[in-house]
């Protein structure tokens, strides 16, 4: 393959997207190859301090040579309130963006958008002390 052919669009699915293993899948094949790939991250609750699940999730993309981004994270309040009235905003979850291209089985560029949320399931107080893991991916 000539660089040339690439440039200008004649390389086929295989050659414009060499290592990434959803070269030449449709999107919902993609999605569910993804997400199979992933899923043993979503199963059960986690207490670390570090996202290790998420954390994780990024190493398998990396490993799988996927051709991905983080597009961002944030965090999500709510408001709670003191014994005395008083009122704060506590975290209740964490939120990360990313998405994954790919030249997709009509020899076109594609992208599926994911979402990874980590749920607050602890106390009061803390909802992050303990978490849960859910993958949106489309």
């Amino acid at each position: 393959m000539k660089l040339k052919d690439i440039l200008l669009g004649e390389a086929t699915t295989v050659e414009r997207d060499r290592g990434n293993p959803l070269g030449g899948k449709s999107k919902t094949n993609a999605k569910n190859w993804v997400l199979g790939k992933i899923n043993r991250h979503t199963k059960g609750f986690y207490s670390d301090a570090y996202w290790l699940p998420i954390q994780a999730i990024w190493k398998d993309f990396d490993k799988l040579r996927l051709n991905w981004t983080m597009m961002g994270a944030n965090y999500e309040e709510e408001m709670a309130t003191f014994s005395d009235g008083g009122r704060f905003s506590v975290p209740v979850r964490k939120i990360w963006k990313f998405e994954v291209k790919y030249v997709n089985n009509r020899d076109k560029d594609d992208v599926l958008y994911g979402r990874i949320v980590a749920a607050g399931a602890g106390s009061v107080e803390d909802p992050l002390e303990r978490y849960d893991v859910t993958v949106t991916l489309g």
